[in-house]
């Protein structure tokens, strides 16, 4: 009798274990498993994009806010290109800022979204089927989302170069002293 029950309970975790078995194929796991690499590889490497592009634009306003503050009537018709240039760089790099924080608001979202889904995955009790819309639709929300970054990097790119162009030329107009303060004319009068 013993035995009997000892069969019985080393059958029913034997029925268990195989109806908790994946109905995954193999080739989907490792589909699924490059879906979730890929998703983490292109979070991480968004985030650094986005520091770069921080900093980039950030670099960009304040080497502009020099070179205008140099700027006095003796240059100022040799300067009006690079004036209207700096505004133009400053308002592609605010835009592309603006587009890029709010791509990555709501990617977290969808990170949290995907996160969620991979998780019930992971449990291996999903089928081929239940598991091949969701992954082609991941799919090309990264490929789209790899899209936006490769443009908004090349803005940054393409921005920051002609900026670095403008700038070394404004240079050569205005110079690369400080820009000298204006004397007020109320002040201390010197005692006698």
């Amino acid at each position: 009798m013993k035995n009997l029950k000892s069969s019985i309970a080393i059958l029913f975790i034997t029925l268990a274990l195989v109806s908790c078995k994946s109905k995954m194929s193999e080739k989907m796991k490792e589909e699924f498993s490059q879906v979730k690499n890929d998703w983490g590889l292109f979070a991480s490497d968004l985030a650094s994009f986005g520091d770069t592009l921080k900093v980039n634009k950030d670099k960009l306003i304040a080497a502009d806010k020099k070179i205008l503050k140099k700027i006095n009537k003796a240059n100022q018709d040799k300067m009006e290109t690079f004036k209207t240039n700096s505004a133009n760089y400053e308002t592609t790099m605010t835009n592309t800022w603006n587009d890029f924080n709010a791509f990555q608001k709501s990617f977290t979202d969808s990170t949290t979204a995907f996160n969620t889904w991979a998780s019930k995955i992971d449990t291996l009790k999903t089928s081929d089927k239940e598991v091949r819309i969701p992954i082609e639709n991941y799919k090309t929300f990264l490929n789209n989302a790899k899209a936006k970054w490769q443009q908004w990097s090349a803005d940054m790119t393409n921005t920051m170069d002609a900026s670095k162009k403008d700038i070394e030329d404004a240079i050569k107009i205005v110079g690369t002293a400080p820009a000298k303060a204006t004397k007020g004319t109320g002040g201390k009068k010197k005692k006698k």
